[in-house]
């Protein structure tokens, strides 16, 4: 659903990028008239309404900051505008702090939380997800990086190696190639080159005829890991207290049993 705020003729508000004093001493204005109005008054709902409208350009400015990582920035937008509006409607004034120093964690956890349920084409299990978001927002290099380097990460964004790793190994799982994008040097797009991307029947046929025999070459308790780690989403203490293993054993089990996979398939293909 669009969130725009509303002018009071009925017809869209969008206030011009304002200087950060003016737009603070505007803010704060509002809210104090807000706090002095009536609860559940229309009086005070446009009232908070014209302050979502005064900061719309902050939401704009934290969902710019997660753009370019596979997400349409309108739909980013969207999100920190949702979050602003519960921002503004759950500040209390009396707290003694300023309206932003409260919003834009609440905007910032909200685009989080989207990426997490949303952003990814394939979803890894949440503690990946975790510490793939950590990764992101600590903002370090992940190319070519060593055995040290891995744990050097970890360390920093306070995950365990096994978990930094796979969360390294699914990064690709949260872009989408474009199906327009042109292959090699041609001038044909993905789309030209395969079925009717439509065509969900047929996908799924596909995929079960390419994954059914190589399953099949995996041993029962393999498939059991699989089965716990990517449709129950335990983690790897959890898996190894069930298998009666260390966490670094669970670790390198599927790591072996993936890479196997991987193999399987590209023999297949």
């Amino acid at each position: 659903m669009s969130v725009t705020p509303m002018r009071r003729d009925g017809g869209p508000a969008r206030a011009g990028r304002l200087p950060r004093a003016e737009r603070s001493e505007r803010t704060t204005e509002l809210l104090a008239r807000a706090a002095a109005a009536p609860v559940g008054s229309e009086e005070r709902r446009l009232l908070l309404e014209d302050v979502v409208t005064v900061n719309m350009q902050v939401a704009d400015a934290v969902a710019q900051r997660h753009a370019r990582r596979g997400v349409p920035t309108e739909d980013l937008q969207q999100v920190a505008y949702l979050a602003l509006v519960r921002a503004v409607q759950n500040f209390d004034p009396a707290m003694d702090r300023d309206l932003l120093s409260y919003a834009v964690p609440c905007m910032e956890g909200e685009l989080r939380r989207y990426f997490r349920d949303h952003g990814w084409t394939v979803r890894p299990p949440r503690d990946v997800q975790r510490a793939h978001a950590r990764i992101l927002g600590a903002g370090h290099s992940t190319d070519r990086l060593d055995a040290a380097g891995v744990e050097k990460l970890a360390a920093d964004v306070e995950e365990s190696v096994e978990v930094v790793r796979e969360a390294l190994s699914a990064r690709g799982l949260i872009f989408v190639v474009s199906l327009d994008q042109p292959v090699g040097a041609g001038e044909l797009g993905i789309s030209e080159l395969v079925a009717d991307p439509n065509d969900e029947d047929q996908r799924r046929s596909e995929m079960r005829l390419m994954l059914a025999p190589v399953l099949r070459q995996l041993s029962a308790r393999d498939q059991q890991v699989l089965t716990w780690r990517f449709v129950d989403e335990l983690t790897q203490r959890e898996i190894g207290e069930r298998l009666g293993c260390s966490q670094t054993q669970v670790s390198k089990l599927l790591q072996s049993v993936l890479a196997q996979l991987r193999g399987a398939l590209a023999d297949a293909g």
